[in-house]
């Protein structure tokens, strides 16, 4: 699991959803002024948490929130085949970065997100050596 500060965690996972496949797990409100919405892809053991990046209020730890939208988080998703989930997600017209490509770690492709963070699309050949 990680988090994810974005200013609208709905619309966030909304467009996860809509664009890349996930599932949104839960939508949880701890107060009137925190909410935060879990999903992630089909199958996944992981989720991210969109969690709103006015939590920390005002000050320098919510200045540094703010200022990473659109540059994190960095992260890969793993997918069967890297050509068909481009081409799936450029028709519901995610903005592609990076054509898919043959590379040392087998085939990608990057993507940007709503908020402008890019997204490694890879298959998954060349990361074996990450599972258990």
């Amino acid at each position: 699991m990680f988090a994810y500060y974005v200013p609208d965690p709905g619309a966030a996972a909304d467009w996860y959803r809509d664009h890349l496949g996930f599932i949104i797990l839960g939508d949880h409100r701890a107060d009137p002024h925190f909410r935060w919405v879990t999903a992630a892809p089909a199958g996944a053991t992981w989720q991210i948490v969109f969690g709103d990046v006015n939590v920390h209020g005002e000050g320098e730890l919510a200045e540094r929130f703010r200022a990473e939208l659109g540059f994190a988080p960095h992260y890969m998703l793993i997918v069967a085949d890297v050509d068909l989930f481009v081409a799936a997600a450029e028709a519901k017209g995610v903005e592609i970065t990076g054509r898919p490509t043959d590379g040392p770690f087998g085939r990608q492709a990057f993507v940007k997100d709503l908020h402008g963070d890019i997204v490694t699309i890879t298959g998954p050949a060349g990361w074996a050596f990450f599972r258990r």
